[in-house]
């Protein structure tokens, strides 16, 4: 039987933002390992072609940011699904954790339903506010002064010379990478395994209730 659908939860324009996003970051991490490790990655062919890859790549993610901040800005979305506030910090944070590190295992049901006015529990809206409004802002201007070493020269220098932006930009790499190792597990905990997902693709999240009547 199928199983009738929810609410809408991302339109479109953020499906494919999210998916071309996603497969950016994914790519970029792997060229960055190649990059790192020339002498033993050959996952994109030479040295060069990982760094023309490495390029492009980032000023993608860097376009899509400027999509998706647009868009946020114009439906007047951003400080509610994005911006974390009191109640968040002292109620819906510590709630969630107790959910995720405890209840989940015990099937108890989760404590936040998404809703289109609202798609992210406290622990995701303070976790996506700080990978949008620091990491990815901050990743993506000194992977760009990377970019041109001779252009930004007075810029680089000013901010500590090459070895300190790049040291930035690696560090931030790291927590990218481990953000999208975590991302991916939490994904799972929807009331199936592929709920999340699926929700991501076609725009609708089913609710546990309807699905645990249409199995039955």
């Amino acid at each position: 039987m199928a199983l009738p659908k929810g609410e809408l939860l991302h339109p479109l324009t953020i499906r494919i933002w999210h998916w071309v996003h996603a497969i950016a970051i994914a790519l970029l991490v792997l060229t960055g390992i190649q990059l790192r490790f020339p002498d033993l990655i050959t996952w994109f062919g030479t040295f060069k072609r990982a760094v023309n890859l490495h390029n492009i790549l980032g000023f993608i993610v860097l376009f899509d940011y400027v999509l998706w901040f647009g868009f946020y800005v114009l439906t007047r979305q951003l400080r509610g699904q994005y911006v974390p506030g009191r109640e968040d910090f002292t109620i819906g944070i510590p709630t969630q954790s107790a959910y995720y590190f405890g209840r989940l295992f015990f099937g108890d049901p989760a404590p936040f339903e998404p809703t289109p006015e609202a798609k992210f529990n406290a622990m995701q809206k303070a976790t996506y506010f700080g990978i949008m409004f620091v990491l990815v802002p901050v990743l993506t201007v000194t992977g760009v002064l990377l970019w041109d070493l001779k252009r930004f020269h007075p810029l680089i220098e000013a901010l500590g010379g090459v070895r300190t932006i790049d040291a930035f930009h690696i560090i931030l790499a790291y927590i990218v990478t481990a953000f999208l190792v975590v991302h991916v597990y939490f994904a799972t905990l929807g009331h199936t395994f592929f709920a999340h997902f699926k929700a991501m693709i076609v725009g609708y999240e089913e609710k546990e209730g309807r699905h645990k009547k249409a199995s039955s």
